[in-house]
């Protein structure tokens, strides 16, 4: 049976749903009562890239801090990354007209240094404590929900019929009307 991109992206997203619930089920079972991770707000214990995070001030405005990173990130990476990485990587694209080659040499060169530098800049931060790394992540998901709207709203959508003979119901009703 061949299914469909739809099919195989939602299968792949319960796989990937399953596997996120296994981790937290073996890391919570197997879970140190030591760690420090594990704890939520500010404490002594909470030093990120040496600065001690022990008021909730500090904490709010870490936590501010990422979200404007985070935020930036997802909106450069879905929305710029592409235009330089489907530009340079794809082999059917021979011909590009919005940039010279040096241009996107430069930029697309600059662009990845940038995203690895502030990547691990953001693992050093997340990693810290797991509030921290869900705070970020949260904002990621918002920010994404958004930028993924945007790219969607610059494209057409077509709805195939299931097979060639058969007009689906929402096709009858619009000839209907």
């Amino acid at each position: 049976m061949v299914l469909s991109n739809s099919k195989k992206v939602l299968f792949c997203l319960i796989v990937n749903f399953i596997t996120m619930l296994l981790v937290l089920i073996i890391v919570s079972i197997f879970r140190s009562e030591k760690s420090t991770y594990f704890k939520f707000g500010p404490s002594k214990d909470l030093i990120v890239i040496s600065v001690e995070i022990d008021t909730w001030k500090k904490w709010i405005l870490l936590n501010i801090f990422i979200w404007l990173v985070k935020g930036c990130d997802v909106m450069v990476n879905e929305i710029g990354s592409p235009i330089l990485g489907f530009r340079v990587y794809n082999p059917d694209k021979k011909i590009i007209d919005d940039f010279t080659k040096n241009q996107l040499n430069f930029l697309a060169n600059s662009m990845w240094f940038v995203n690895g530098f502030r990547t691990v800049l953001m693992a050093v931060i997340t990693i810290t404590q797991v509030d921290i790394a869900f705070s970020g992540m949260i904002v990621s998901e918002i920010v994404s929900i958004f930028t993924v709207r945007h790219l969607l709203n610059c494209k057409t959508f077509v709805k195939k019929s299931s097979t060639n003979d058969e007009i689906e119901k929402e096709d009858i009703s619009l000839l209907i009307i």
